[in-house]
């Protein structure tokens, strides 16, 4: 396996972890808002840093590249933890597998091509890997509707993130990482200040107990978040980096079922049969991403 993706292998163990202290956060009572606010607060940070420090800027020419890039991003991250608000991590992360999908239409769409038959043929069996994952809850689970909304955030999430990918892909490496992800970032930073109205003060997140869950699993997105960013800017390859991601959906599956009593989740309360279920449907996602593209 090339080394640059380790990058997204990193990414797929730290965004399971981060997605569940983010979930147990949210079960005690912070908003999505206020999870997507915090993470994206620390990748500006971070960047921004970064760009001091190399002494490198974006010329100012591109700059709406790095707004719509950014745009994207914000968009996928609050999808995401909507996602996470009304339904399992089990049943939310696996439907990001489709994502690569969508990111192997969106690049031969883009690049002119057909899109090769073993494509369309991912695409039913990950329609059909959705359906699995997302039927059967038991009795004390959520309701069909909570799961099906969770489904569709879940499916917005990943065509938000998909135009990002393209977007850093293509733009990112034509002005270089180094110079590309710190405007980015720093515009994510200015798109998020928006949800400040709607995000958790300090004070009530402390009443609740939710702040330690808070700050770590915003911390973990932000590691995984560079390290896909890095990788997609920095070597392209964003086809074969997204397989590798998408393996985030077995841990999640497996993690949150066993890790369920220490996050909390509704997960330790499903029936053995609905999370073998679940995790067949997971499988099969991965299955259709295989298909849809050549490993090599």
């Amino acid at each position: 396996m090339p080394l640059h993706l380790l990058f997204p292998l990193l990414s797929s163990v730290l965004f399971v972890f981060g997605v569940l202290f983010a979930k147990r956060s949210i079960i005690g009572g912070a908003s999505p808002w206020t999870n997507t606010f915090l993470s994206n607060f620390w990748l500006a940070v971070c960047w921004g840093l970064a760009a001091v420090v190399q002494g490198t800027f974006l010329p100012v020419s591109l700059w709406w590249q790095a707004a719509l890039v950014g745009l994207a991003f914000v968009l996928g991250q609050l999808l995401t933890y909507l996602a996470f608000q009304y339904g399992d991590v089990s049943v939310a992360t696996p439907v990001f597998g489709v994502k690569i999908v969508m990111v192997a239409i969106a690049l031969s769409l883009l690049a002119g091509e057909a899109v090769p038959g073993r494509v369309w043929l991912g695409a039913v069996l990950a329609a059909v890997g959705v359906a699995i994952v997302q039927a059967g809850p038991s009795p004390a689970g959520p309701a069909p509707s909570r799961t099906m909304r969770t489904v569709i955030l879940a499916m917005g999430a990943s065509l938000s993130l998909t135009l990002f990918d393209i977007g850093l892909q293509t733009w990112g490496r034509q002005a270089g990482a180094s110079q590309f992800l710190p405007a980015m970032f720093l515009s994510v930073g200015l798109w998020s200040c928006g949800f400040l109205p709607w995000v958790d003060r300090p004070a009530s997140l402390t009443k609740l107990g939710v702040l330690r869950p808070l700050v770590i699993g915003s911390i973990l997105m932000t590691v995984q978040a560079m390290s896909m960013s890095y990788s997609l800017s920095r070597f392209g390859d964003a086809a074969r980096i997204n397989i590798v991601y998408a393996l985030r959906g077995l841990w999640a599956v497996s993690l949150s079922w066993v890790l369920a009593s220490r996050f909390g989740g509704q997960e330790a309360r499903h029936s053995v049969n609905v999370m073998l279920l679940r995790c067949a449907g997971a499988v099969l996602l991965l299955t259709s991403v295989l298909i849809a593209l050549q490993w090599s």
